[in-house]
Order: structure tokens, then sequence, then C-alpha cells
């Protein structure tokens, strides 16, 4: 995404490509003290107010909610609107960072059908063990200085975590 510079090796990217980040800290990058529309107002200016409304109803933020301060809103508000802001710019490859805290199961079950019908790229990091499932084609697994593809899926992922743990408890 450009926010860090390897430490070695080289980084190529694609010209066209426009990312859209979901941080699981989506919270703290909130301005709290105004509205959601005027949020979107401040990070894409210039549009019709109405365009900012339908943006944030199409995630579910409408008619006074929107109007609200932005801290006044529950956690799940809290994320609809950092998602409606991410998508403004119409990104076409979304780095999802726990993008389910905060959200109910419905609303997991509807970000899970936004991601499947996304024409863009995906990648997801996440724990969440319905989300993976729903929207995952390649698990890949991050850790001890590696990334490993998981051939079985979340499945053969979860065998390999079981054989691990039992090794551990011997």
């Amino acid at each position: 995404m450009g926010l860090l510079s390897p430490s070695s090796g080289d980084q190529h990217t694609h010209r066209a490509i426009k990312f859209g980040y979901f941080s699981q800290h989506h919270v703290d990058q909130l301005a709290m003290g105004v509205s959601s529309v005027e949020l979107l107002q401040q990070s894409y200016p210039g549009k019709p107010v109405e365009e900012y409304r339908r943006q944030l109803g199409s995630f579910g933020v409408s008619g006074d909610l929107a109007l609200q301060t932005v801290g006044s809103l529950s956690g799940g508000q809290k994320s609809r609107v950092a998602f409606a802001r991410m998508c403004m710019a119409s990104p076409n490859f979304l780095v999802l960072d726990e993008p389910t805290n905060h959200l109910d199961i419905e609303t997991i079950e509807a970000l899970g059908k936004a991601i499947n019908k996304y024409n863009g790229g995906v990648i997801l990091v996440s724990h969440d063990e319905r989300l993976i499932r729903m929207v995952c084609k390649e698990l890949w697994v991050c850790g001890g200085g590696t990334v490993t593809s998981i051939e079985g899926g979340f499945d053969e992922y979860r065998r390999i975590v079981e054989r691990e743990l039992a090794e551990t408890n011997k």
C-alpha cells in the first residue's frame, strides 16, 4: 500500500491500483466531533451533500444518524462510517484488517456478501471463522517470519493448529 518501505528487495505496484484500507483500529482514525456527513466532506471535498448521504445510507447510516457526531455512534455504526469513507474513493483493491470488530452477526453476513460481490482484489486479515469460510478462496498463514499457503483451506488450517497444540501440550 506504500505505507512502509521494504527492508530489502523490490516493490512494484501497478500504477492504476487504488487501495482501500480498513484498519482494525479504524475508530482511532475517525474525527469524533463531526457528523458522518462532515467526515466524508472533509475526506472527499466538493461533492453535493446528497452524495455523502447516499454513500452513508448504502452502509446503513441514514437519516438523523448521518448527522449525529461520530463520537455518539456505536462501535458498529462507526465501522459502517469507516467502510463508507473507504469506499467513497472507489478502490479496486481492499486490505481489510479485522473488519468484523464491533459488527453484529447480521452485519458480518452482509459484509461477507458484499466482499463476494466486490469486483476487485481483497486481502482479508481475520480471526472470524464465519467470514473466512464465507469469502476466502485462498488461505495464507503468516507467522514465524514466513507466509504459507494452506491448500486445504480453513479445515486444513484447523487440523494443523490442533496438531501443533497437541504437540505443545505433551
